[in-house]
């Protein structure tokens, strides 16, 4: 176990103008997603009020249903995943990771600012709930996993390019190994957000 965590931090160590490129698109992302919300109309803003109160109503009598709230929050990250993964396997697929990568953060700050916009101070406290820790680790997760699925992508490139033998076998091991932690630390993740979350919810709407 010690060994994979050398190889993983060694792997960061030697990328990490791609992990800094990837937080500044995190943050780019989510600076676009939040002038995007300032940017809506009236009833843009009323529809998005109507389900976050709506979902707020929900929580506060306890009404949720964790099971298939769980599914949601799940299903979507691992959707978001597998196609991560599909593209680290792709000669192409470096620039499609981006784009996605980009339009989930988008999502996030469009979020985080629509609630701030419609309520104020106590949007700040919602949109830290939102996020807080679930989303947080989920971007991190999100931003290491595509790391190590656009140095594979880059890799297979280069070697079709460079007409080199590749130990395929070696490398989608490992690569499967490292999916397999990403999809732990996300149903870990997605039981936060659906037991966590509705729960300081609760406390700050009552």
């Amino acid at each position: 176990m010690r060994k994979i965590w050398d190889k993983t931090f060694h792997k960061i160590y030697t990328n990490k103008r791609m992990v800094v490129f990837l937080f500044t698109l995190l943050f780019m992302a989510v600076l676009f997603g939040s002038f995007f919300a300032t940017k809506l109309n009236t009833d843009d803003i009323n529809t998005i009020q109507s389900s976050l109160e709506t979902f707020f109503t929900m929580t506060k009598q306890n009404k949720l249903n964790p099971l298939q709230a769980f599914f949601q929050s799940f299903g979507a990250n691992i959707v978001f995943t597998i196609a991560i993964f599909l593209l680290g396997i792709s000669v192409i697929g470096a620039p499609l990771m981006i784009v996605l990568f980009f339009m989930k953060a988008f999502t996030l700050g469009f979020t985080i600012a629509s609630m701030i916009k419609i309520y104020h101070l106590k949007g700040l406290l919602y949109s830290f709930i939102y996020i807080f820790p679930h989303q947080v680790i989920n971007l991190l997760v999100f931003i290491f996993f595509i790391m190590f699925s656009m140095s594979l992508s880059i890799t297979l490139f280069q070697a079709i390019l460079k007409k080199k033998t590749v130990d395929f076998s070696k490398v989608l091991n490992r690569y499967l190994l490292i999916l397999a932690m990403t999809v732990i630390i996300l149903v870990i993740t997605s039981l936060l957000e659906i037991y966590l979350m509705p729960f300081l919810f609760r406390m700050v709407l009552s």
